[in-house]
């Protein structure tokens, strides 16, 4: 068997996490399979679902004009673009409250750092309105109180 490119082992290892299988892959690079598996070994299909989202999607536009796909194409595309650059501010911004609180001497500078902590989260994670509204109801239920009736005499 001839040696494998770096640039092909990539492109394997990139299609197995998107979905390929094993099988398909060895056919189509023309490798045997237990090359493909020794590759492949432990690396899980992360983007299989994200590959079955964007198949839906196409399957959904294949309906809609060239020119509402387009627009459909350049609105993602800008919206991606805003998301991407507002993820990488506040990846900048944490390293930032990280490196003030290392030299933090007060618990104001603390509770600063845990509020800027929870902003960055919010914009890479997102917002999960449920997620919200179950911990206000685990803290409300943590916190019963009981009140007992007693007999006047």
């Amino acid at each position: 068997m001839a040696k494998v490119a770096e640039k092909t082992k990539e492109l394997i290892r990139a299609e197995y996490k998107a979905g390929a299988s094993k099988k398909s892959l060895a056919e189509k690079y023309e490798i045997s399979i237990g090359y493909v598996f020794k590759l492949c070994n432990g690396l899980p299909q992360e983007n299989a679902e994200l590959v079955k989202q964007q198949v839906a999607i196409n399957t959904a536009l294949s309906t809609q004009s060239e020119t509402e796909v387009k627009a459909f194409h350049e609105i993602v595309k800008e919206q991606t673009k805003h998301l991407i650059y507002f993820q990488s501010r506040a990846l900048i911004n944490q390293k930032k409250a990280d490196e003030f609180l290392e030299t933090a001497t007060e618990i104001s500078e603390v509770e600063a750092h845990s509020r800027i902590t929870a902003r960055n989260k919010e914009i890479v994670l997102g917002k999960e309105p449920m997620m919200q509204i179950n911990n206000t109801n685990a803290q409300q239920n943590s916190t019963k109180i009981t009140i007992e009736r007693k007999e006047l005499k």
